[in-house]
């Protein structure tokens, strides 16, 4: 039995016995036991979701010029990342003459990756 079955059931006896000032204190109790459950249960999912977004922190890797996450080949946006913690995946790229350029769909962010060819550097980037 938890907490809020057990006021009720104590209250139940006292308005039985007729004690209705006790019966009206173990109702705020059991309004004050409900808000008390629903906080719990808010902070249970928050600690959730920094735990999830703790995860994505420890399983997020740089190779340059994007960050990855294990069996996962897509690239995701470095400034979403780095600026937000905001894990956001850059879509297909669009082929340019500089090689193809990813923009990310949060930030408008653009980074042309162009083949890397002996003595080059392998980005290029450019602001939004």
């Amino acid at each position: 039995m938890g907490a809020i079955d057990n006021v009720k059931e104590v209250a139940k006896l006292v308005k039985e016995l007729g004690n209705m000032e006790l019966y009206r204190q173990i109702l705020d109790l059991q309004g004050e036991i409900m808000e008390l459950t629903q906080a719990n249960r808010e902070l249970r999912e928050n600690m959730q979701k920094l735990e999830d977004k703790l995860s994505q922190v420890e399983k997020m890797t740089f190779r340059s010029p994007f960050y990855y996450t294990e069996g996962d080949d897509v690239p995701y946006c470095q400034r979403c990342w780095e600026v937000h913690k905001k894990a956001v995946h850059f879509p297909t790229p669009v082929p340019t003459n500089s090689g193809p350029m990813y923009t990310c769909p949060e930030c408008n962010f653009r980074i042309y990756h162009p083949r890397k060819k002996p003595g080059q550097q392998r980005a290029i980037n450019s602001p939004p």
